[in-house]
């Protein structure tokens, strides 16, 4: 499952965005980073390793996560959300290219999707730095 270096690289920052803002954050913060843990290790699980063609489980899992985190999004409206929400969007037009043109080279496909994927990790970790900020300021409040 990560058996390269960067993959295993790449679960190391997965996981510590995800604890640092879920401790960090409030219950916004909290419910991202469980459920971005838990797709992050199952993308990797389910993921066909040959790149021959699109990848369909992904692509399931990768829809599921864009109706969950548009809905919560619309629901929290908090702007770090907004960005996690439009990055997952980014994330299904990698999958919908490679499926409307196969010619599309399977790395420039999987190069993009991974840009995405970490520009959702980069909106968790704006939302757990946030989260703090909001914590700190309540506590210089009282």
């Amino acid at each position: 499952m990560f058996l390269t270096p960067a993959s295993q690289i790449g679960a190391v920052i997965m996981t510590l965005i995800s604890v640092f803002a879920a401790w960090a954050g409030g219950r916004a913060q909290k419910v991202i980073a469980l459920i971005c843990f838990v797709a992050w290790i199952g993308s990797a699980a389910i993921q066909d390793r040959s790149y021959k063609h699109p990848q369909y489980a992904t692509l399931v899992l990768d829809a599921v996560l864009m109706i969950v985190f548009v809905a919560l999004a619309l629901r929290w409206r908090q702007k770090w959300l907004t960005g996690v929400a439009t990055f997952q969007v980014l994330t299904m037009t990698s999958h919908f290219a490679m499926i409307m043109d196969p010619r599309i080279w399977p790395k420039a496909s999987i190069t993009a999707y991974l840009v995405w994927s970490y520009m959702v990790l980069a909106c968790l970790l704006w939302g757990g730095v946030a989260g703090l900020m909001d914590r700190r300021h309540a506590a210089t409040s009282r």
